[in-house]
């Protein structure tokens, strides 16, 4: 059999189907990576809206917050007045924020919609916050004031438990300092504004 008659040999073949296979692996898994990384991204620009849609919840929250003011010097209704900032008298450390009826909570749904106290959607991200003085107390300062809001979104890591002394996610009763260290646990976004005083 002449040279120009003869078909592929078995090793050609190998080497070709070889090349194919790893050709077609390559894109596979450039294809599981993109893939994580849209999910990832997704989550991480839904944990986004939470932190700032709860910077806004602490805004709104601030325009009952208007005693003292220079024209009414006497009163404080920080403590009565509003539903969470009303926290920084009994800390400035993070703290859960309570479920409140048309307000909302601390639990998010894995599309960013508020789930709290909805229990059978389970919630994909919780809410911290904590807040501290820029401009105040009123034992200190003349009005008006302003606060320091931090907002902390969390959520558990794709494969990963919950923390040790942690028993179910976003758990009133856990410790927000436990959290805060559970970074082999948990993604964090964390968000921060100026609340100001609703003086005039």
């Amino acid at each position: 059999m002449s040279r120009s008659t003869r078909g592929y040999t078995i090793l050609e073949v190998m080497i070709a189907l070889t090349l194919i296979t790893l050709g077609v692996s390559g894109v596979v898994a450039m294809q599981k990576v993109t893939s994580v990384a849209n999910r990832d991204a997704r989550r991480l620009a839904i944990a986004n809206q939470i932190a700032r849609t709860w910077l806004d919840r602490l805004r709104t929250d601030a325009v009952a917050w208007n005693l003292p003011s220079p024209s009414l010097p006497s009163g404080d209704d920080l403590a009565t007045d509003t539903v969470w900032l009303k926290q920084l008298d009994s800390t400035t450390e993070w703290f859960q924020p309570e479920y409140v009826e048309d307000w909302g909570g601390a639990e998010f749904d894995q599309h960013g919609t508020d789930v709290s106290h909805t229990p059978d959607i389970p919630a994909t991200y919780c809410t911290n916050v904590r807040l501290q003085w820029i401009y105040g107390p009123p034992a200190i300062q003349p009005p008006p004031y302003l606060l320091r809001a931090e907002v902390r979104v969390f959520w558990l890591r794709e494969g990963v438990g919950l923390p040790d002394g942690i028993t179910s996610f976003c758990d009133p009763a856990a410790d927000p300092s436990v959290i805060g260290a559970a970074t082999e646990n948990f993604h964090f976004v964390y968000a921060t504004s100026a609340i100001k005083q609703n003086a005039h």
